[in-house]
């Protein structure tokens, strides 16, 4: 009698950037993982000095009630952009039909900036206020057990595969599918 259990290979769905490594969450899978949220934390650590810089400045040149104006819209800015951020990558992980592409707007302003455009150069600055929560979101959900909603969406039908198929031994799951 040949066991019949080792004949089945479930279908592995591939998933952007990760392929199938999410199946066996091996030394690949965990390396992409950390280059991202490596990638993001340095992100993250510029966007703080960017925004440290323009802090810095109001502080030093603004004179007192200015001064105090003009932090407060940096925290409100900063305020904001987290409300935002983590709104949008929440809803993106949740609906991933609602990812859209980035616009080029911030492109052409770093050109700008890099050909000698000190205004541009400023609103980089004073942009990454309102970027810096979205960049923080992202970072956070980094760190999360799935990365993406491809990968829940994945596990979730691997869980339903195994679950329809009882007679494959626990040993010959991976380890997330394990019961």
């Amino acid at each position: 009698m040949t066991n019949h259990a080792t004949d089945f290979q479930p279908p592995i769905p591939a998933i952007p950037l990760f392929g199938q490594s999410w199946y066996e969450r091996g030394f690949g899978y965990w390396t992409k993982r950390a280059l991202i949220s490596i990638a993001l934390g340095i992100l993250l650590l510029l966007s703080i000095v960017f925004i440290w810089a323009v802090v810095a400045t109001i502080i030093e040149k603004a004179s007192s009630w200015p001064r105090i104006v003009l932090l407060l819209l940096v925290i409100g800015g900063i305020s904001w952009s987290h409300y935002v951020g983590f709104k949008q990558v929440r809803t993106r992980n949740t609906t991933p039909a609602s990812n859209t592409a980035a616009g080029s707007a911030g492109l052409v302003t770093g050109a700008a900036a890099y050909g000698g455009s000190g205004i541009a150069g400023g609103l980089i600055l004073i942009g990454q206020i309102f970027v810096v929560g979205w960049i923080t979101a992202n970072f956070v959900y980094s760190l999360r057990r799935y990365i993406s909603p491809f990968e829940v969406r994945a596990v979730q039908q691997m869980r339903e595969w195994f679950t329809q198929h009882p007679e494959v031994p626990n040993n010959q799951r991976p380890k997330q599918f394990q019961q």
